[in-house]
């Protein structure tokens, strides 16, 4: 009876049986990941961009995200692991690859999140008693609540997760309310409303760079990270090889039928292009364009009553942009693409230093950059991450074919297929305009840069000391090149600097000449030309004399410090052009007012700039090297 009683008391009582998420649960979590705030920053922008054509460029993308969710969802059920679009790739294709992805969308995040900052500020804007705000009054609102939101995230994330849900309601009544009093009043309320817009003229180039430039309404790098959160819960989910799929797609049908008709309510109540709420909301290009729209129906309330939704709009996609970020450098350090650091975890399991790291970069974008370029350098992104994606499903079905499945892409390989030909032609699309060419290019730059550290990861390092050489020398015949084919002549305020010019020469002359001492080395010359032979050689390495070292150590050190000047030149000149304070102009340009010039001289500073300060840094770090290499050999001797 004793032992009876000791088991009996031993025993641990049953747990209750948990309950698990329904279709109903998964769709509020989901739309908190579909619906956000990039529309409050850029509808203005993308009306101007396409006019009533907006309407046509929302279905298109539409139809497109719709695509896209389909194939992650096979991916994402099939391999339910942490890291959404990067680790399916990483799977599927591996190596550079799988590696470019990551980066991309990490990058991509960054870029979203820091939108969604200006977005909030921006919205917070209707609430000042003046309703003008510089760039800089922007950025330093964006700082702060990016940096509220990090600190918060750090030390309460459990605490912010369920405000965000509870947020994600008031979210949705916000735009419900706007569809709904924004087309049953608007025709007794607003002087300007009607259908005019829709007997104008409609042009397809327009619609279709459109297309591609409001993927970002989407919140297409919020999804990732909602979606992601959810197929990790697999276990806890009723019928998830369903339910999952299901939540998806109607989560972003929902989302595609909000924001067409929260455009298609704005642009009736603009009325048509030569309406006086057209003049001053779209072509002066107001700060809160959906509520200076509401206003038109309801007055002051009605641009407070969208200001505020906009500001919790921002505040979900300002938390998602954080989360993902971090869960892509944990992910992709996980596999062993960067440093092991960015798993630290603190005790609430953030990912603090994978966080903080992405904070600074967000912060940086958010005082540089402008809504328009930072548009078109995510979805540009996204567009190409899209293209990988749908690869690797190509892929995985073939080399992974017993993967188990629990839901297909119908009509495989056609609409993986269609999907990528859809990216390509987008992206085509975006060269139309100069800020999407600009967009594309800067785009590009930030994936090449991958590329380089990729590259600096797993490469030989003489391979490595080639390439930065290689490139060094190329861009400064690039730039020489260049400068002398368009006769290039730079002016400020109508003065034409001659100085500019000389300095574009001597730039280029100094990168192509510093070439020979890369190749032959100053250690290498400098016997010849002193006439020194007291070499000495320790551990199997020849070293100089004494008084040949330090010669060879102060070369190296000043040569190192004018590249890295000379980089630095030409980030200020890029910086320069780009906000036109240095005017070019070509005999061979027509049309100098295009921004052609503009663009491509301020790609090819920013890219020479920091191909300049790389091979700087690099030969300070092997001067360090090589002396400590030789005061341990010193010593070991001794």
């Amino acid at each position: 009876m004793a032992i009876d009683e000791e088991r009996k008391t031993s025993i641990t009582p049953p747990k209750k049986k948990q309950k698990k998420i329904g279709m109903l649960g998964m769709l509020q979590q989901a739309l908190g990941g579909t619906i956000g705030g990039p529309i409050f920053a850029i509808l203005g922008i993308v009306i101007l961009k396409a006019n009533s054509g907006l309407l046509i460029s929302m279905i298109l993308s539409g139809l497109l995200m719709i695509l896209f969710i389909m194939i992650y969802s096979e991916l994402a059920l099939s391999l339910p692991i942490a890291g959404g679009g990067y680790s399916f790739s990483k799977e599927a294709i591996g190596g550079l690859s799988g590696f470019l992805i990551g980066w991309g969308m990490w990058i991509g995040n960054l870029l979203f999140t820091a939108l969604s900052g200006i977005g909030f500020a921006l919205s917070l804007t209707v609430f000042l008693p003046v309703r003008y705000s510089n760039s800089t009054t922007v950025s330093i609102i964006g700082f702060a609540v990016l940096l509220f939101f990090f600190v918060f995230t750090l030390y309460w994330p459990n605490h912010l997760n369920k405000i965000m849900k509870i947020l994600t309601y008031f979210l949705i009544f916000g735009f419900i309310t706007f569809i709904v009093l924004g087309g049953a009043l608007g025709s007794s309320l607003n002087k300007d409303f009607g259908f005019e817009i829709f007997r104008e003229k409609m042009e397809f180039g327009p619609i279709l760079s459109t297309a591609a430039y409001s993927f970002v309404i989407f919140c297409v790098y919020e999804w990732n990270s909602t979606f992601e959160s959810l197929t990790t819960k697999f276990d806890e989910i009723k019928r998830p090889r369903k339910t999952i799929p299901r939540v998806y797609l109607t989560s972003i049908i929902i989302a595609v039928i909000i924001y067409w008709l929260v455009s298609f309510v704005a642009i009736i109540n603009l009325g048509s292009t030569s309406s006086d709420s057209w003049n001053s909301i779209i072509v002066e290009q107001s700060d809160a364009p959906l509520a200076d729209i509401f206003g038109l129906v309801l007055g002051q309330f009605g641009i407070y009553f969208i200001g505020l939704i906009g500001m919790i709009a921002t505040t979900t996609s300002i938390n998602s942009g954080f989360q993902m970020s971090s869960h892509l450098l944990h992910s992709m350090s996980r596999d062993g693409f960067l440093d092991k650091m960015f798993m630290k975890k603190n005790k609430n399991q953030v990912q603090w230093v994978a966080m903080g790291f992405s904070f600074a970069l967000i912060i940086i974008i958010t005082f540089i950059a402008d809504i328009n370029l930072i548009s078109e350098i995510g979805n540009f992104i996204f567009l190409l991450s899209m293209v990988i994606l749908s690869l690797s499903l190509i892929i995985l079905r073939n080399t992974r074919s017993n993967l188990i499945r629990p839901w297909k892409v119908p009509f495989f390989p056609y609409l993986p297929i269609i999907a990528i030909i859809a990216s390509f032609i987008l992206i085509l699309s975006m060269f139309s305009t100069t800020i999407g060419f600009l967009g594309v290019i800067v785009g590009i730059i930030l994936i090449l840069l991958g590329i380089i550290y990729y590259l600096f990861r797993i490469a030989r390092r003489t391979h490595l000391l080639l390439l930065l050489n290689g490139s060094k020398f190329g861009v400064s015949i690039i730039l020489i090149s260049l400068w002398s084919i368009l006769s290039i002549d730079a002016s400020f305020n109508g003065s034409n600097l001659l100085f500019f010019n000389v300095s574009i020469y001597l730039i280029g002359f100094i990168g192509i000449v510093s070439l020979i001492f890369n190749l032959l080395t100053i250690r290498r010359i400098l016997p010849k030309l002193l006439k020194d032979e007291k070499t000495i050689v320790i551990g199997g390495i020849t070293h100089l004399s004494q008084k040949e070292e330090i010669i060879a150590r102060r070369f190296n050190f000043v040569s190192a410090n004018i590249l890295i000047f000379i980089g630095l030149v030409l980030l200020i000149y890029g910086a320069l052009i780009s906000s036109a304070i240095i005017a070019l102009s070509s005999p061979l340009i027509l049309q100098p007012d295009t921004g052609f010039l503009k663009v491509l001289f301020f790609i090819v500073f920013i890219t020479s700039g920091i191909i300049f300060i790389i091979n700087g840094l690099i030969m300070i770090f092997q001067e360090i090297e090589v002396r400590k290499m030789v005061e341990t050999e010193i010593n070991k001797d001794g």
